[in-house]
């Protein structure tokens, strides 16, 4: 089998042959990586099984800056403006280390007052086929490597809209009921509708999708708020995507970090397939593949907070068996992906990397 076919094989409740294996890394990780390997792309320094694919939009960041200072928001001169104006800066030279890529967040609608001011906002038009035209082509070229094609939208609806307004902002917005959050929210909701739909007609495997809604010391919100204003949105996204694959399967893989337990049975309700990432400094992954391995896949589980940055390389090995072994469990075998719980930063050490690759793949069932 290829690394798509045994992907397909366990999710759909078969024994894998290996466990399939994602690294995500921040750029100085890839320079590393290509330092040691001469090969940039972990997917491909390492073989692991998933390609991945987003989707841009190539806005004008000067027409956003225009349209912003016309209702009042104001931008400093060295910003970094995103997609949907989504705002960074670089922090001061020098204060960074080797995490060059690190920014600090700007919540450019944070003083706006009104949905007036929202509807004069030059926001794209997701449901332009314009945006999705390259999308089908990159996933056979993923298909054709034999790997799993994996479609990123995380940040669905509420991260996607506390990134422009700011957290507390938005909290407020919902408990005065000012319509401006209900605005956001609404809007990324439908974007993520549309680029799930392109994605499940181009034929991708999984689509991710994600807001992180958890903390480790429990929710970031409370359950019922979550269940208001979250659920029938991660629902209307889940749904289209279903329609839109024509009875194709796509398994839909759903990101929060933080102790989320509350919550999954609702996120299986939904819809969702996999979970991750179980971080195991706050989610246990075996009570959660006890209550719900029939249903839920789990992906991640390999902690970025402990293992990975301050364990050594057999504390790494140890991880990846004590995952494995919930797969060849003899009742109920759970469905998992390993990977670390995200991103790989510049703490972690190669010997760690390659000890997670190689334990990984040395672990056969077949």
């Amino acid at each position: 089998m290829n690394a798509r076919e045994n992907f397909h094989a366990m999710m759909s409740g078969g024994r894998a042959e290996w466990l399939p294996l994602n690294l995500p890394v921040t750029p100085p990780v890839a320079d590393l990586i290509e330092e040691r390997t001469g090969v940039r792309n972990s997917e491909l320094a390492f073989e692991t099984d998933f390609g991945f694919e987003w989707v841009g939009y190539n806005e004008d960041p000067a027409r956003w800056k225009a349209a912003l200072a016309e209702i009042g928001c104001q931008l400093p001169h060295n910003v970094e403006l995103g997609p949907f104006c989504i705002a960074h800066v670089e922090p001061p030279k020098g204060t960074l280390g080797k995490a060059y890529h690190f920014r600090t967040m700007l919540h450019p609608l944070e003083k706006i007052t009104s949905v007036a001011q929202l509807e004069k906002l030059p926001w794209p038009d997701t449901s332009d086929p314009a945006h999705y035209t390259v999308v089908q082509h990159r996933m056979r070229q993923i298909h054709t490597r034999g790997k799993v094609a994996f479609a990123g939208l995380e940040c669905t609806a509420f991260e996607a809209a506390w990134y422009v307004r700011g957290m507390d902002n938005l909290f407020q917005d919902l408990a005065e009921g000012n319509g401006i959050a209900d605005w956001l929210l609404d809007y990324f909701t439908e974007r993520s509708v549309n680029v799930g739909r392109a994605f499940a007609r181009a034929g991708v495997d999984v689509i991710g999708l994600g807001d992180d809604v958890g903390m480790q010391t429990g929710m970031l919100l409370s359950v019922p708020m979550w269940r208001k204003h979250l659920k029938p949105r991660l629902a209307k996204v889940i749904a289209a995507i279903r329609d839109a694959s024509r009875g194709g399967k796509v398994w839909v893989h759903y990101h929060s970090d933080g102790d989320i337990m509350p919550i999954v049975p609702e996120l299986i309700e939904v819809g969702v397939d996999i979970l991750n990432p179980v971080q195991p400094e706050c989610m246990n992954a075996n009570e959660l593949a006890r209550r719900h391995g029939d249903q839920l896949g789990l992906s991640g589980m390999v902690g970025t907070q402990t293992t990975m940055p301050f364990g050594t390389p057999n504390d790494v090995r140890r991880r990846v068996r004590e995952i494995a072994a919930l797969h060849l469990r003899r009742e109920h075998p759970a469905r998992v992906m390993i990977a670390p719980t995200h991103v790989l930063e510049p703490d972690v050490p190669f010997e760690n990397i390659l000890a997670l690759v190689d334990e990984v793949k040395s672990i056969r069932f077949a």
